[in-house]
């Protein structure tokens, strides 16, 4: 089957839609969507040092994003031969992810510019680099300023002008070439005035919420039990302690579920 990790739908909503835009002249082209909305509003505070180390993501098109869309309309359309045929990974990237050929000259590009490389994905969709801020200047062919973000109380960095490359790269979009959005759990920040009121039915005064409770507040009366069913919760490790889910586990008795702890710490 084709795991959802296999083409994460951002991922494949920026190939699947991004345009790439013809520059001035024919030999290269514009790759829109890195220049964020605020720093044409905003005054640069000077450049980003040149020996600074980006790392970044090269995306490469897919071969056939039309091809794509049609098998996924046939693949979730009840009566279509292909209704839930999925495919393996290796089967979607022998159908649909860059020949061998563009993944490659993407590498090259890569080396010739002075950047190292640190990732390769066998989907052939990404491409991991680090280089100097210098070289992905020239690369690019912009120049990367900080600016004093408008709402937070931080620098960020982004370049003056949209990356241009050869027309003929297989390139269709460099992740890693400004952080005004910088990601952050959920669970790191949250003010007095989003707090969740505390009425779960945990034994040390109601700070936790249980599967009863959830049940309680949303299908009161029913007689299912979720039997059969699975949830996966998806925690990134800077907000993620085990102990607290074991401490969980060992309040919730007895458990409304069986608990697998797929965390990297686990054997």
């Amino acid at each position: 089957m084709l795991n959802q990790s296999m083409v994460p739908a951002m991922l494949l909503a920026v190939f699947l839609a991004a345009g790439m835009c013809s520059a001035s002249g024919a030999d290269v082209k514009s790759l829109p969507g890195h220049v964020p909305d605020a720093v044409r509003r905003l005054k640069p505070e000077g450049s980003l040092p040149g020996t600074n180390e980006l790392r970044l993501a090269i995306g490469v098109p897919l071969r056939d994003p039309a091809g794509l869309r049609q098998f996924l309309g046939e693949l979730y359309r009840p009566g279509s031969p292909s209704y839930r045929h999925y495919l393996t990974p290796a089967e979607f990237t022998a159908r649909f992810a860059a020949t061998e050929a563009d993944y490659a000259a993407v590498k090259q590009f890569a080396l010739a510019r002075g950047f190292k490389i640190t990732a390769e994905h066998g989907n052939r969709l990404l491409l991991d680099v680090t280089g100097r801020v210098a070289d992905v200047e020239r690369a690019f062919h912009f120049h990367l300023l900080k600016y004093q973000h408008p709402t937070e109380a931080r620098e960020f960095f982004a370049p003056d002008a949209e990356p241009t490359v050869d027309a003929g790269l297989p390139a269709a979009d460099i992740q890693g070439l400004n952080d005004y959005v910088r990601p952050y759990p959920k669970g790191a920040e949250m003010s007095a005035a989003h707090s969740v009121a505390k009425i779960g039915s945990s034994p040390n005064g109601g700070g936790e919420y249980f599967g009863d409770d959830f049940r309680a507040a949303y299908v009161p009366g029913t007689s299912l039990t979720g039997a059969g069913q699975s949830v996966g919760m998806l925690e990134f490790l800077t907000s993620y302690y085990p102990n607290d889910i074991a401490a969980y586990r060992r309040m919730d008795s007895p458990p409304a579920a069986c608990w697998v702890d797929r965390s990297p710490t686990s054997p």
